[in-house]
């Protein structure tokens, strides 16, 4: 059902992963920020493998003992970045969603591909790398969620649309699969072209190319409700 009020609160990535200790005051705050930072810099640099504690902690500028009382283990604070990452691109993507309401059906896809697909490529080594993460960090269950999250993300924002699909569920999962499953896959299989391990990478301009031709065709073909003349305005 189209809706010129987008709701996507249902649309969230997984849960916070468990912290020891919330970070409260600023300087708490700067601490674990800055854990999150070197987590990112070390991984990029030598590979989740080689990571650990104590090179994270010189790479932030903080002891071994600020680490422990945040983060339990390196799985842990992996799986925070992990999660910081996937929440702030979902919150482009529910961004995109909001601003293509009522617009043609190809503008909302289209809307979607560069919120969702454009920042992974741009930083293509790095999601490469928090791909493989999610994989080691994540149970089966919080990525079900995870993956339910999405869908649901872009079932709204195709039924935002001027002429949404008439099953706009299925086709939500379609194009979760298309964006998802080939960007994540490219980079998994042929990394993500730079850092530790990073392989050649994928043609990201080819890629980027034959998945906008993709999911394009695909919502070409769907079976659309009429544009009403309410949603035409």
């Amino acid at each position: 059902m189209a809706s010129k009020g987008v709701r996507v609160a249902a649309a969230q990535a997984q849960s916070q992963p468990a912290m020891r200790r919330r970070p409260r005051q600023s300087r708490a705050q700067a601490s674990s920020q800055a854990l999150q930072e070197a987590f990112v810099r070390v991984l990029l640099d030598v590979g989740y493998e080689k990571t650990t504690v104590r090179e994270v902690v010189a790479v932030a500028g903080v002891g071994v003992g600020t680490f422990y009382e945040y983060f339990g283990n390196m799985q842990a604070l992996a799986a925070l970045v992990v999660h910081q990452h996937v929440k702030a691109l979902a919150q482009q993507a529910r961004a995109a969603a909001r601003g293509s309401a009522g617009l043609p059906l190809a503008q909302v896809v289209a809307g979607q591909l560069h919120a969702q697909v454009a920042p992974v490529l741009q930083q293509a080594p790095l999601w490469a790398q928090l791909f493989a993460l999610e994989r080691q960090v994540s149970t089966r269950d919080a990525f079900a969620r995870q993956y339910e999250a999405w869908v649901e993300l872009w079932r709204v924002a195709l039924a935002s649309a001027a002429d949404p699909p008439l099953d706009a569920a299925s086709a939500a999962r379609m194009l979760h699969s298309m964006t998802y499953g080939s960007v994540s896959q490219a980079l998994l299989s042929r990394g993500g072209g730079g850092g530790a391990g990073g392989g050649a990478g994928p043609d990201r301009d080819r890629l980027w190319a034959e998945l906008q031709r993709a999911a394009q065709a695909y919502a070409a073909v769907l079976a659309r409700q009429p544009i009403s003349s309410e949603n035409s305005h």
